[in-house]
């Protein structure tokens, strides 16, 4: 039950990542800024079949910070399981990123991750001029691992790979079009796709938005339903923020969606009654 949890959080999040290196290279691509801004605030609930099984927030600090002497947005990701899912497995997570104003590139990335017995605490330095990572692990049980890893360039965290795909012009896409993303989780580099789907209406706890439908091509497994088992909306306007996430496993069905939100930067594309 662990690792199936583990690797339902893992792909919501992964839904939202994207490389804007291997974007560029693509020339399909066009960049935004002022697509988020200081003190938002997005709340999210996730459903296992007809139970609620977690709950999480996704903000940007309502402060500048610096790191690495380069101005940054504070991201953090607070989640944890509710209901059923604390049933299962008791979990309370924080994932804490520093995103340069500039160049929208990780600077730090930090998680606290408590899974059942399992726990962690990570520090991630990246140093993109010398195309490399420094690590820092901690298990309440084990000494300090540190260790440095090479990455490429342009790469991206977890989280803030999030944030660079909520200033993609998804208007100048072609349904089909796939981008390969460039990423570093958990001591690895990996490539991930991501396929632009069109636009849709999607109903959330938080109303009915126009949205935009995106899919990361999963390979096969044990685990997820077919190759697009993974499906993610985010909002059709400039805020371009996560409505909803699907993902369809041989054992049912979880969904994470919009409960409320708060200090969007932008007007939302909401539909009215």
């Amino acid at each position: 039950m662990k690792s199936k949890i583990k690797a339902i959080l893992i792909s919501v999040l992964a839904i939202f990542l994207l490389s804007a290196e291997e974007a560029k290279k693509s020339n399909a691509i066009e960049f935004e800024r002022g697509n988020f801004g200081l003190g938002e605030t997005l709340n999210y609930r996730l459903h296992w079949g007809p139970f609620n099984a977690g709950r999480a927030t996704i903000s940007v600090v309502n402060k500048i910070e610096s790191m690495n002497n380069k101005p940054c947005y504070v991201l953090a990701v607070v989640g944890k399981t509710v209901g059923l899912g604390e049933v299962s497995i008791h979990i309370r997570d924080s994932w804490v990123a520093f995103l340069d104003t500039a160049t929208f590139l990780p600077q730090k990335a930090y998680r606290d991750i408590t899974e059942g017995k399992y726990k962690l605490k990570e520090d991630v330095v990246f140093d993109h001029e010398k195309k490399q990572v420094k690590i820092t692990r901690k298990h309440p049980d084990r000494d300090f691992e540190r260790l440095e890893k090479e990455v490429p360039e342009g790469v991206q965290d977890i989280l803030g790979g999030f944030y660079q795909l909520r200033r993609v012009n998804f208007n100048k896409l072609k349904i089909g079009d796939t981008v390969v993303v460039k990423a570093f989780f958990d001591k690895e580099n990996f490539n991930f796709k991501v396929k632009y789907k069109g636009k849709i209406k999607v109903d959330t706890d938080a109303g009915e938005f126009n949205a935009i439908k995106i899919v990361p091509i999963m390979p096969k497994n044990k685990l997820f339903d077919g190759e697009e088992s993974v499906v993610g909306y985010i909002s059709d306007d400039k805020n371009k923020i996560p409505l909803m996430a699907e993902v369809k496993m041989f054992v049912g069905k979880v969904k994470l969606e919009l409960t409320d939100y708060a200090g969007l930067k932008n007007p939302l594309n909401k539909i009215e009654d």
